[in-house]
C-alpha cells in the first residue's frame, strides 16, 4: 500500500471515528436527532434557507429533513413561511429558542474538539491548523471540477 492510500485510509478513519465520537458526546446528537442537528447548525450559518437548500446541502432524503423540521417547528425551534420569490418554497427560520439550542450544540460540539486537541503537541498544532484550513477550502470550492467524485 502505497502512503497516499495509507493517508487515505487514516483520514477516513479519522472523520468516520470523529462524527462516532461527536454523536455520543453532544446532547442533541442521540435517539436519531442527528439530523436535527444538522439542521440547527446549517440555519445557524445562514437563515433564512429555502428547505429544498437544506436537503441539498445535507444531501439528505427529502422526507428525513420534512419530518425534522416539522420537529423542530412543534419543539419552537423553526419557523416556517412560504417563500416571497416562490410560493410553492418554504423558507425556514430560527426562532428565539432555535438559537439557543444551535448556539448550544455548537458550543458542546467545540468543547468537545478542544478536549480532543489538548492531545495533539503543540508544536503540530499550527501545521494540523493549516492542514484543516487547506482541506475546507477544497471542501467548500465553488468549482466542481476541483472536487473529487467517487466513481460509481
Amino acid at each position: 500500500m502505497s502512503t497516499n492510500e495509507n493517508t487515505a485510509q487514516l483520514f477516513r478513519d479519522v472523520v468516520r471515528l470523529f462524527v462516532r465520537d461527536q454523536r455520543e458526546n453532544a446532547g442533541c446528537m442521540d435517539g436519531g436527532q442527528t439530523v436535527r442537528c444538522h439542521i440547527l447548525n446549517e440555519l445557524l450559518r445562514e437563515a433564512p434557507l429555502p428547505q429544498q437548500a437544506l436537503v441539498n446541502r445535507l444531501g439528505l432524503d427529502k422526507a428525513w429533513i420534512s419530518r425534522a423540521v416539522d420537529g423542530l417547528c412543534v419543539e419552537g425551534c423553526l419557523s416556517k413561511e412560504p417563500s416571497q420569490r416562490d410560493r410553492r418554497s418554504v423558507m425556514l427560520s430560527l426562532t428565539a429558542k432555535g438559537k439557543a439550542r444551535a448556539a448550544s450544540l455548537n458550543l458542546q460540539l467545540n468543547q468537545h474538539v478542544e478536549r480532543l486537541l489538548a492531545d495533539v503537541p503543540p508544536a503540530q498544532r499550527a501545521a494540523l491548523r493549516i492542514a484543516l484550513q487547506t482541506l475546507h477550502a477544497a471542501l467548500s470550492a465553488p468549482d466542481e471540477r476541483s472536487r473529487v467524485k467517487c466513481q460509481k
